[in-house]
């Protein structure tokens, strides 16, 4: 009996005494877009918009995560029985930078190139431009100028390795783009000429085929191009770079604009070189006629119809239908002409072989395989004389002249006597 009562007044005793109980309060959590998750202190709480109630007053960490958004974090102190409020814009995470063009897209490699224009997207503030190359080191731009589609800058050539190299951006946060072979170094040239180019002209619904592109400096890789202000360039196909002074090759001018285009040469990293004149004519209108001249012995100077074309052998393109004299000349040689007709579209063959000047002055005309002497006869003033009879006299005898001479001196002797 006593242990029961005893027990009973130890019971009663812990009711009465008082009970410490732990101060809380709640926190009210929203964001911009909603449905995000939160965390309290790493336990998941829910998606926003919501209030987390009975958090133990003091110090917590809110974390916010919604996919395709940052993850955003805050602090907040939670007091009892009161709302801390907690209110988020989440922000997309930045996007990795992208290259579309670069302006220019070379440089030669004895100074600094300005880049006026490397456009794409994503750059922020603080992004950096270099040029990469396997074994070379690497080129890092200089006063580097960004927007978010624009980036402007300088590089650093000197001496650096001629071809091709990778342009690489780097944002702040570390992501990059890169742009492979985006940007040329080229070794500038002097060397390059331009002489001629056969045929100089071509339809515009045919692939015209280069034989002879002359010139000096060519290099094996080299490429061409026909050139015309406000047009898109008409790259040419390079069959072979048979010398130093000779390409051969190919241009597909179908449905190109007619008109004067520049030919153009570009080593493999060098200086481009454009110059003489490539015509395109439309399909549709008549094409002119082609003169070729061939001598033997070579290297003559050619004439047609009184104007220089150049030396054998060589070919006369955009000639107007029609006749016309071919006159071919030679240093020690007879002159050799001509007459021809060129019709559209067609190409005029003439052959000549000169022959070796003789010594004396007569004027000696060749035309073809016949020499033709002109020889101009005058009507003379002075008196002509008596021929002689055509069969000879009888001889005198030798009597006779004794006695004329006998009586040629008696006479002399009566004439004295007197």
């Amino acid at each position: 009996m006593k242990k029961t009562l005893y027990m009973l007044f130890l019971l009663s005793l812990i009711l009465f005494l008082p009970v410490a109980v732990s101060a809380v309060g709640n926190i009210s959590v929203s964001s911009t877009p909603t449905g995000a998750t939160v965390y309290v202190d790493n336990v998941n709480k829910g998606t926003t918009a919501i209030v987390v109630e009975n958090i133990i007053s003091g110090s917590h960490t809110i974390v916010l995560q919604k996919a395709g958004y940052q993850n955003y974090t805050t602090s907040v102190t939670v007091n009892n029985n009161q709302t801390s409020n907690v209110s988020a814009d989440l922000v997309l995470p930045p996007t990795a930078p992208t290259i579309s063009t670069i302006t220019p897209a070379h440089g030669f490699n004895t100074g600094v190139v300005s880049i006026t224009d490397l456009s794409g997207t994503g750059f922020s503030s603080g992004a950096t431009v270099k040029l990469t190359k396997v074994g070379q080191t690497n080129i890092s731009a200089s006063g580097v100028s960004v927007t978010s589609t624009k980036i402007t800058c300088n590089l650093d050539l000197n001496g650096k390795t001629a071809g091709l190299w990778n342009v690489v951006v780097t944002n702040s946060d570390g992501q990059s783009t890169t742009k492979t072979e985006g940007f040329e170094i080229r070794t500038p040239s002097a060397a390059i000429t331009l002489v001629s180019i056969t045929p100089n002209y071509g339809m515009n619904n045919k692939i015209v085929t280069i034989t002879n592109l002359a010139g000096t400096g060519f290099l094996s890789g080299a490429t061409i191009k026909l050139k015309k202000t406000g047009y898109n360039d008409i790259p040419g196909s390079v069959n072979s770079v048979v010398s130093s002074s000779k390409i051969t090759g190919t241009f597909d001018l179908d449905g190109r604009t007619p008109g004067s285009y520049e030919v153009c040469v570009e080593n493999g990293a060098t200086s481009i070189v454009c110059g003489l004149v490539f015509t395109v004519y439309s399909s549709d209108t008549p094409i002119n006629g082609s003169i070729y001249i061939e001598s033997n012995p070579s290297v003559a100077s050619a004439y047609v119809s009184s104007d220089y074309k150049g030396k054998t052998p060589l070919y006369v393109y955009n000639v107007t239908p029609g006749t016309y004299t071919v006159l071919v000349q030679k240093s020690g040689y007879q002159d050799w002409s001509d007459r021809i007709t060129v019709t559209a579209g067609n190409r005029t063959n003439v052959y000549s072989r000169l022959i070796a000047a003789e010594s004396d002055t007569t004027a000696v005309t060749t035309v073809r395989t016949t020499t033709l002497t002109s020889t101009t006869t005058r009507k003379s003033t002075a008196k002509v004389p008596t021929p002689w009879p055509s069969t000879s006299p009888t001889p005198e005898s030798s009597m006779n002249i004794l006695a004329i001479i006998g009586a040629v001196c008696l006479g002399l002797v009566v004439l004295r006597k007197k």
